[in-house]
């Protein structure tokens, strides 16, 4: 290998020896120190396979002419750039395109003044250096000159635009300096969902390239460089790999423009629970929260059923349909998300649900199918298919923070002054809260102007929208009594057991019975009940669905696994009792009912059963059998040993008897 001293290296850039020797303790070139230099300097060694293509082709060139051989040719100039006079409007960026037309003024306001201010002044170049001053007073951030300001009206003139921008920067756009095994391995440590900052990721890089590429640890570009490259990403692949796919769908994907032109109130009640951010006393005097399950009319916005409850459940759904019923009517669909307490089996059916095994028996119909109501539930993790939060937010804002012992969502939003007023037991009661909470909807919610996407119903009041709405559409009522018959709870299918029916109320099982159990037990039946009226059930059959009867609660057959009270044993005992009264009178019902001379003999009819069936007794031989033979046979008779199948042919021997005949 061939190595070159500074001086040399020097003569081929046609340079210095210090920018040499600047550039081999800058790294950009590559060089060893010779052990035993004179005089104790430091002198380098230059390999020319470290030096650029360029200088090497140099040093061939000076090598060939000492020895007389042709020299190597040297590579052909890249393609010059275009004629900058080809740039056209659409080419410019929003910035060139303002600065041509900064020139461009500056050109005709020269131009205009230039033949009288010249006089003046006694020459144009007098004035064209004034000019130029007084430009710069005006726009100091751009540099200007007479000879900046002669080639600028030249290209104004002969209408170049490109003449008129500044080219300088931009060469090395789309360029970097980092390694390609570096980049990727950076966007692993960025594009990561842990969120990694990018000094961090830098700082794990540069132990990874220390780990995997050692040769390269002094060549990584700064922190800089890697964050521009990292600013540089689209946004949705950012959000995508950092944020997660939900992030992901509610920033960057497209979302469903629903149109409500053709919305009519009652079309569609969209349904959602809220946690009321303040505390209020139960009626155990521990403070807590409450939540409200709500109804709310897309078309208008305006709230038309709701159920305060301690806890969320289908039982607190029903309660707001039911309260919005009786104030608006019956809606044509409903509009809920995919909580447990929307997508239930008796209430609307299981929704996306419905595909799960043990939601593959057969069910009866549901409270919604019986309303005529359609149940539509919002794409999973889709916050934009809920705009009911939105009202929630109101709620917040309006109603929750009026409270005194407003807690906030977070804990950023919590008051200080919270603690000393629980302490001191400055908090409503539920009662209190749901009065309130009834005056407000109606009276400040339903009444506040309208919100929607209808530009054509701004200025309006929620209510005034749903009443002029609400003339177009069929409206449905149903009264009390009848909804109170309509909104029963449907148990899933069960058999009746020894001990009747049962239903989950608030976890509790409840057992029902009737005089009717004892005699139907194993009947497949399902069970519609009131949660708010556990007393009585009643029973419809799976086949028709059809209704049976009506079953009290099995209150005395519960009793205390240790009881001291024995007349709740005695209660239990009757009712085994008349139970069983109940079927010996039945099975004696049965009995009584045969002619009382022709009484059942049931040996006698056993022997004449089979004396019936003698008659059709016969057993048929075939007609190839093999025979067996004993051992003193076969020494009797050894021919035998030969016999190993006989066939009877009943023809051949009914007509032998026939011969003989």
């Amino acid at each position: 290998m061939n190595f070159l001293t500074t001086a040399q290296v020097a003569e081929l850039k046609c340079c210095s020896i210090q920018y040499v020797q600047k550039c081999i303790k800058d790294g950009k070139i590559r060089a060893s120190v010779k052990e035993s230099a004179a005089n104790n300097r430091t002198e380098y060694a230059i390999a020319i396979s470290d030096l650029p293509e360029k200088l090497q082709l140099r040093w061939e060139n000076q090598q060939r002419n000492k020895l007389g051989l042709e020299p190597v040719p040297v590579p052909a100039k890249p393609v010059p750039k275009p004629d900058p006079r080809q740039i056209t409007l659409q080419d410019l960026t929003g910035e060139q395109r303002n600065d041509a037309a900064l020139w461009c003024r500056i050109m005709a306001e020269w131009q205009a003044a230039r033949e009288g201010g010249a006089e003046k002044l006694g020459g144009k170049c007098k004035y064209d250096e004034l000019y130029c001053a007084a430009v710069k007073l005006r726009y100091p951030e751009i540099n200007i000159s007479p000879d900046i300001l002669y080639r600028k009206y030249k290209a104004y003139k002969n209408g170049d635009i490109g003449g008129l921008i500044d080219h300088r920067g931009g060469h090395n756009k789309g360029k970097t300096c980092i390694p390609q095994y570096m980049l990727d391995a950076f966007y692993s440590f960025y594009l990561h969902d842990n969120e990694l900052p990018i000094s961090r990721c830098y700082e794990l890089l540069k132990v990874w390239v220390r780990e995997w590429y050692p040769e390269a640890a002094a060549e990584i570009p700064s922190e800089r460089t890697f964050r521009r490259k990292a600013e540089s990403l689209p946004f949705a692949v950012v959000m995508y790999m950092r944020k997660g796919d939900k992030a992901f769908a509610d920033h960057c994907l497209p979302y469903i423009e629903r149109l409500y032109d053709d919305l009519e109130a009652n079309d569609v009640w969209i349904a959602d629970n809220h946690t009321f951010d303040f505390f209020t006393q139960g009626e155990n005097g521990k403070p807590h929260r409450l939540y409200l399950t709500a109804f709310t009319d897309a078309k208008s916005g305006m709230m038309v059923g709701w159920n305060l409850t301690e806890n969320p459940s289908s039982d607190s759904t029903l309660l707001a349909l039911r309260h919005g019923i009786l104030r608006c009517g019956v809606p044509r669909s409903i509009y809920v998300d995919n909580g447990s307490e929307f997508l239930v089996s008796d209430i609307g059916g299981r929704g996306h649900r419905k595909k799960k095994d043990w939601n593959k028996d057969p069910l009866p119909p549901t409270i919604l199918d019986l309303l005529g109501v359609e149940m539509h539930n919002a794409i999973v993790r889709n916050a934009k298919a809920k705009p009911i939060e939105r009202t929630f937010c109101t709620f917040k804002n309006h109603f929750s923070r009026a409270i005194e012992t407003f807690c906030g969502g977070t804990v950023v939003e919590q008051k200080e002054s919270l603690k000393w007023i629980l302490k001191h037991g400055r908090i409503p009661t539920d009662l209190e809260i749901k009065t309130a909470l009834d005056i407000f909807i109606d009276g400040d919610y339903n009444v506040a102007p309208y919100g929607g996407k209808e530009q054509r119903l701004k200025g309006k009041r929620r209510i005034d929208v749903w009443n002029a709405s609400i003339r177009n559409r069929e409206f449905r009522m149903a009264d009390a009594r009848n909804l109170d018959m309509l909104l029963k709870r449907v148990s899933r299918p069960q058999k009746i057991s020894r001990n009747g029916v049962f239903v989950r109320i608030a976890g509790e099982k409840l057992w029902y019975y009737g005089k009717e159990t004892i005699l139907h037990i194993g009947e497949q039946v399902y069970v519609r009940y009131d949660p708010a009226d556990p007393t009585a059930v009643r029973i419809y059959s799976m086949s028709d669905d059809k209704y049976l009867w009506t079953w009290q609660l099995a209150d005395d057959l519960m009793v205390d696994y240790l009881t001291a009270n024995n007349e709740d044993i005695a209660d239990a005992e009757k009712v085994i009792r008349e139970n069983k009264r109940v079927i010996k009178q039945f099975a004696q019902g049965i009995l009584d009912a045969v002619d009382p001379d022709k009484q059942i003999d049931i040996f006698a009819s056993m022997v004449r059963k089979g004396i019936e069936g003698r008659r059709d007794f016969n057993i048929v031989k075939p007609a190839k059998f093999t025979p067996v033979f004993s051992e003193e046979q076969m020494e009797e008779h050894p021919e035998l040993t030969s016999i190993t199948e006989i066939s009877i042919i009943l023809e051949r021997m009914n007509a032998a008897v026939e011969g003989r005949k």
